[in-house]
């Protein structure tokens, strides 16, 4: 049973890649609206001149919103059964998606050092490393234009305590421990396909190069928290345990229409969820 063999990746590996998991026409749609939005892309060209001035502002291009609930077009991709039904497979719980992320990595934006996830999320009420993500392709994505790397069997080592350079937007895994790390298990560059996505654990090790290419690598991040890790309450805007419902249906041209307020939540809360730890 594929399921089988995916939960015994994941658990080994930390990781689990799904070829094909969407079709090329709907993150051709996803791509469209991104694109499209001048709340997200404002920022693109104060970041090109700030990395030329020798910056590396890692979060900048970073876009996180955390009304999930809503039925617009990424919530329609970040709730679809083919990523729910697998980590609940996985986890043996029920799951919710946690907070929605786009990332876009135009041409000369720089990547993200290694870092876990759950570091910053065990801060924000969540007392176990049962949670997750999927990153979803929206344009193809390689070595040339910065696509997502992961260190292999990183998820076993545990919660590892960050660097925090300045806060939570430029934090990393302290270097001589990552140099330890990386003599110890291999580093997977994961090139993929619009459409393909990456399912990895919260304590998996991630980052990603410099886009030195001419092309865009754009990703819909999905994250994801079991119920029984209900986070209890801080001054963080990330959403409790709520019911959601599944998606099955396919990404059309009329959900293009279907947005979030994306001036509010991209700007507003993306500060909130960083800032505030």
């Amino acid at each position: 049973m594929k399921l089988n063999s995916e939960f015994e990746q994941f658990w080994e590996n930390g990781y689990i890649i799904v070829r094909e998991a969407f079709e090329k026409e709907e993150m051709q749609i996803i791509k469209r609206v991104i694109t499209l939005q001048h709340e997200i892309n404002q920022r693109v060209e104060d970041v090109r001149e700030r990395i030329l001035e020798g910056e590396r502002p890692f979060f900048e291009t970073i876009f996180v919103w955390n009304d999930t609930a809503r039925h617009d077009i990424f919530a329609k991709a970040t709730r679809s059964h083919k990523i729910m039904e697998r980590l609940e497979f996985f986890y043996g719980d029920e799951v919710y998606v946690y907070h929605n992320k786009v990332a876009l990595k135009y041409p000369g934006i720089i990547g993200f050092a290694y870092h876990q996830d759950y570091a910053y999320w065990y801060g924000m009420g969540n007392l176990y490393p049962d949670m997750a993500s999927a990153f979803i392709a929206v344009d193809k994505s390689n070595k040339q234009n910065g696509c997502l790397k992961i260190i292999e069997g990183s998820h076993k080592m545990g919660r590892i305590d960050h660097v925090f350079n300045d806060g939570v937007a430029n934090s990393e895994v302290c270097p001589d421990r990552l140099a330890v790390i990386l003599k110890k298990l291999p580093e997977v560059h994961l090139e993929l396909n619009a459409g393909d996505m990456v399912i990895f654990h919260c304590n998996t090790l991630h980052g990603s190069d410099d886009n030195n290419s001419k092309n865009s690598r754009i990703a819909l991040i999905g994250t994801y928290n079991t119920k029984h890790n209900n986070p209890y309450p801080t001054n963080h805007t990330h959403p409790n345990y709520q019911p959601q419902a599944k998606v099955y249906e396919r990404i059309t041209e009329a959900d293009m229409n279907a947005l979030p307020d994306f001036e509010l939540e991209f700007l507003d809360q993306t500060t909130d969820a960083c800032s505030s730890l």
